[in-house]
């Protein structure tokens, strides 16, 4: 019986290996789940020197190598969620059959290599319910959108590019209003690097890319010369057959896109939320299921601070072990707080996040196209923003805003509260409804709200933290301010009975007011913008801060 080739190579060197999961069926090898040689220890195995050629169901081959040449008649197929690095160079003798990616509910194959020009067919499911709305991108060059991307012309596909300079979708089947899709596109092919837009009718399709894959640097073209609300946004792509890391140390030339909190934003989109997830590159956490990480065959929205292009390399590419879209893990400091309704099953999400140099930046707020949706957003001086920046953790009030897309009832849930301390106290104030909330006790608030309701509804109050021996010594009193409003957070949850005055800068009493027992005492200051003195008399205790009333 004839011997596995590398395996008799490896013993002449009495390093014991396993091959685990490989199967050989007709030709055809299949990388499996942990299909690759390991040690004793469970390290992987490289390859550094030879070329395997996969010629006959006894060559065997570990996840990484070096060369890899596929011969005439032979076939590698990549299932979902398996990995392969060729760090040489990679031939493919048998043609676009010869190497294929596989793709299914769970994510797509993922293959990382230097050589340009190999034929490939890679595979991407369609998730979702039907006639969900996806953005793609192709890992091969020059595929052509119809016949493969396209179905029965009048009914059952919708594929679009977006045209920035109109702000417009521009569907593939408009070939005589301006902007036309040669116009928009110029031409019937994929671009690299540029995202679409694509409605099908049914569910769990799968569509083909088929040919040589991308490799290399790749630049799409960005433009800005929009005037109106998405004036700037640019859909771009995945242009390569692994994921990318919109967090990678090198690799990306960005400089044409607008810089928030040190960082970029990306923006993908989320049928099932009906809402943008976005992702700051600055940043640790994204929103409504969107990561660092940009799966394959995924197209994204990116703001342009002025015409030019978006730089790709092989240095941004790797290997992930998820789906099209997974939540992050829990970051220090971040609160999650996502609002459901029951006027429909849309959804959205906001994430503040604790621990960047300064308050600014962030995700700016990408809204819905569709106008059920609800939306959920902070508000800052320079705009809306779906992920918020922050300093270290103190006392502040954030402005929280939402936007009903049908009438109903709806609730607001806060998550990743265990990331902070626990002697931190996070309020949501409802001003429409006059009322507050401890979110670190009660993590869901139900309210109504309808369409004409106004947008600028919520704060979220973070009352500061304090020590364990605050609690012997008496209340930890914080004093700020948000607006024309002063707010006394009593972070250690203890009774606090007392006094509030409010002094102007020179001394005369403004306000007297006596303290709430509540974590939380606001006091609206109806009295002209500048700063002012509050002092909190309570027992034996004076505490004393100046707050800025605009």
């Amino acid at each position: 019986m004839k011997k596995n080739k590398l395996f008799t190579h490896l013993l002449l060197f009495t390093i014991l290996v396993v091959i685990q999961f490989t199967s050989f069926t007709q030709g055809v090898i299949t990388v499996e789940s942990g299909a690759r040689i390991v040690s004793e220890t469970g390290s992987y195995w490289a390859i550094d020197n030879g070329t395997f050629t996969l010629t006959s169901p006894n060559d065997a081959y570990p996840a990484t190598m070096a060369n890899l040449t596929i011969a005439n008649g032979a076939s590698l197929s990549i299932l979902p969620l398996n990995f392969l690095t060729v760090t040489g160079t990679l031939t493919n003798n048998a043609g676009n059959s010869g190497l294929v990616l596989n793709s299914n509910a769970t994510g797509t194959g993922s293959l990382i290599n230097g050589t340009t020009a190999v034929p490939v067919m890679v595979s991407r499911y369609i998730t979702g319910a039907s006639t969900a709305w996806h953005l793609i991108s192709s890992p091969v060059a020059s595929q052509a959108i119809s016949p493969a991307f396209t179905a029965d012309p009048a009914t059952s596909y919708d594929f679009f590019t977006w045209y920035e300079p109109t702000e417009t979708w521009v569907n593939f089947k408009n070939t005589t209003v301006a902007p036309t899709w040669n116009a928009a596109n110029g031409n019937t092919n994929f671009i690299a690097g540029k995202g679409y837009l694509v409605e099908y009718a049914g569910t769990g399709l799968t569509k083909h890319f088929t040919g040589n894959l991308n490799a290399g640097t790749i630049s799409p073209r960005l433009t800005k010369s929009g005037t109106g609300i998405y004036a700037a946004y640019n859909l771009v792509g995945n242009p390569y057959s692994s994921s990318i890391d919109w967090k990678a140390s090198g690799g990306w030339e960005r400089s044409s896109l607008v810089s928030s909190g040190g960082g970029y934003d990306m923006s993908i989109w989320n049928d099932a939320a009906g809402n943008y997830g976005s992702f700051n590159s600055a940043g640790s956490s994204g929103n409504n299921n969107v990561t660092q990480f940009i799966p394959v065959g995924q197209g994204f929205m990116v703001n342009a601070a002025s015409a030019g292009t978006l730089g790709m390399t092989d240095r941004i590419r790797v290997h992930v072990d998820q789906g099209y879209l997974k939540s992050t893990d829990v970051i220090a400091n971040t609160l999650r707080l996502k609002v459901t309704g029951t006027a429909n099953t849309y959804t959205d999400e906001i994430v503040v996040e604790f621990g960047h140099p300064t308050d600014a930046g962030g995700a700016g707020k990408m809204f819905s196209f569709y106008e059920t949706a609800p939306s959920l957003y902070t508000l800052k001086p320079d705009g809306n923003y779906s992920i918020d920046f922050r300093g270290e953790p103190g006392a502040v009030a954030i402005p929280l805003s939402f936007k009903a897309g049908a009438d109903g009832n709806y609730t607001l849930t806060a998550s990743q509260l265990e990331s902070f301390t626990s002697f931190t106290v996070i309020t949501l104030e409802d001003k429409h409804a006059g009322k507050m909330q401890n979110l670190m006790e009660h993590q869901s608030y139900t309210f109504f709200s309808d369409k004409t309701d106004d947008a600028a509804r919520f704060l979220l109050h973070f009352g500061g933290v304090f020590s364990v021996n605050n609690q012997e010594k008496g209340p930890a009193v914080t004093i700020y301010s948000s607006g024309s409003s002063v707010y006394i957070s009593n972070a250690s949850g203890l009774e606090m009975k007392g006094e509030v005055i409010v002094y102007n800068m020179i001394g005369q009493g403004m306000l007297q007011r006596t303290l709430g027992e509540t974590p939380l005492t606001s006091i609206n200051l109806t009295a002209n913008a500048g700063c002012y003195l509050v002092k909190v008399v309570t027992g034996d205790k004076v505490y004393s801060g100046k707050v800025i009333i605009k």
